[in-house]
Order: structure tokens, then sequence, then C-alpha cells
């Protein structure tokens, strides 16, 4: 399990850096910039192609197939990743769901704290 240990740093900082990013986007004012509407619809497949890769690294990892699991994991992350720089880019709709992206950010951590002992 060292591997996992070093994949730690990575997310913590992410979990940290991402809800910092937006609150200082609130600030951030871009004049004569067109509405980002074209991005929902990107946002739904990455979530749905994230939700099927997820569901199948847990096949996967029962059927002891670790490095296609881990394959699959990184592929969600990278996935999740850019969800979150697009989501990020498209403010009006950050506001209004920025505190429960922050509470989902800050709970995910203390939850992943909280149950890492039993994967050491």
């Amino acid at each position: 399990m060292a591997e996992s240990k070093k994949y730690k740093p990575l997310v913590t900082a992410v979990s940290i850096l991402v809800p910092i990013v937006v609150a200082i986007l609130f600030t951030v004012r871009i004049p004569n910039v067109e509405p980002l509407s074209f991005l929902p619809p990107i946002y739904a497949s990455i979530n749905a192609l994230t939700a099927v890769l997820l569901v199948a690294a847990l096949y996967f990892i029962k059927n002891g197939k670790r490095k296609i699991h881990e394959l699959l994991m990184k592929i969600c992350i990278g996935l999740s990743l850019m969800f979150l720089v697009m989501y990020i880019a498209y403010k009006k709709i950050s506001k209004i769901t920025f505190p429960v992206w922050l509470y989902v950010a800050v709970t995910g951590v203390i939850v992943y704290i909280m149950i890492s002992p039993y994967y050491l």
C-alpha cells in the first residue's frame, strides 16, 4: 500500500487548491466574455463517462485485475480534473453551487482520512 501513499500529497493539494481557486474566481470579473453555455452538455458527458469507468474499475478490482483498475481510476481522476477546470470557467453556476461543492470537497477529504487506516 506504499503506492497509495504517493498519491496522498496530490489528493490533499487538489482538495485544498480547487476551492481556493473557485473562491478567488468569485472576485475576478472578466469583461466582454460570452457565456459558456456550451459547457453543461460537456459536463454531463464527462460525468457519465466517469461513472461508467468507475463501475468498470470496481468490476476489475473485484476480479483481481489491479493494473486495469488503477489505469481506470487515473483516467477518472483526469476526467474529474477536466470537469473541475471547465466548471470553474462557468462562473454563473459556480456561484450558486460553490457552497455545496466546498462541503463535498471538505467532507470527502475527512471521509478519506477516516477510512484510510482500513486500507493500510
